[in-house]
């Protein structure tokens, strides 16, 4: 009986663990192999470059070097994608106006898409839809949020997370992924699908952790990464073509 008992005991904790280890179809970069991959591709005014041109990995984070290559966008993913949540931190070198941010939806052929964009001088984020590569074209406002927790403090990181669940856009924004906030919210069908950027203009800035996650992201052969609560989580990672 004793024996029994034990038997099912041990049944039951190899199920909770295997439940436990789950597989989650995600894109998961930490920039930590020192170059950039076949993941990305950079895009200048709707040309693909052969290079990364002001782009680049520097002790682990994604460099952006407007000197070396101005007005830019490292993508990553593809046209289906969609329903997704992408998350990630950025850091800006300097206050000055325009660092840029990030691009969610991008259509690789048209450059349209969504914006968000951070604005040191005045502490402020701005969700944006384009039409265009060019941020400037048939650009409406969707939302915008000022000050705290946004602070514009220079070289340090923050947490940006930007959900996607139909027409339903949320942005959430922190010190980090504990303390972030839902700071804008909108209703917008321009864009249904699309890659991922990360946005540089004309000022240096900094990026590092992304993590995309949705059922549009076919789940593939990636690395082990512990959770918050340490159980093991396998991520998918995507090849570009």
């Amino acid at each position: 009986m004793q024996r029994n008992i034990k038997t099912c005991l041990i049944t039951i904790m190899l199920v909770l663990i295997v439940l436990s280890v789950q597989q989650v179809d995600a894109f998961l970069d930490e920039f930590d192999r020192g170059k950039l991959g076949g993941d990305w591709e950079v895009e200048v005014l709707g040309a693909k470059k052969k290079d990364f041109g002001g782009w680049s990995i520097g002790k682990g984070e994604v460099v952006y070097d407007p000197a070396k290559g101005a007005n830019s966008r490292m993508m990553t993913g593809e046209k289906g994608w969609k329903d997704y949540t992408v998350e990630c931190d950025i850091k800006f070198i300097t206050s000055s106006n325009y660092p840029g941010g990030i691009r969610t939806y991008v259509d690789a052929d048209t450059g349209g898409h969504y914006a968000v964009w951070l604005y040191p001088p005045t502490k402020t984020i701005k969700l944006y839809s384009g039409t265009a590569f060019d941020i400037n074209a048939g650009i409406v406002t969707l939302g915008e949020h000022i000050g705290m927790p946004y602070d514009a403090k220079e070289d340090v990181f923050y947490y940006v997370r930007v959900v996607h669940k139909g027409k339903q856009i949320e942005v959430w924004f922190g010190k980090n992924k504990d303390k972030a906030e839902l700071i804008i919210e909108a209703n917008d069908n321009a864009f249904k699908s699309g890659l991922f950027a990360f946005d540089g203009y004309n000022q240096p800035v900094h990026f590092d952790n992304i993590l995309i996650t949705g059922p549009g992201i076919p789940r593939s052969d990636g690395e082990a990464v512990e959770s918050q609560n340490k159980l093991a989580i396998t991520w998918g990672r995507l090849k570009v073509e």
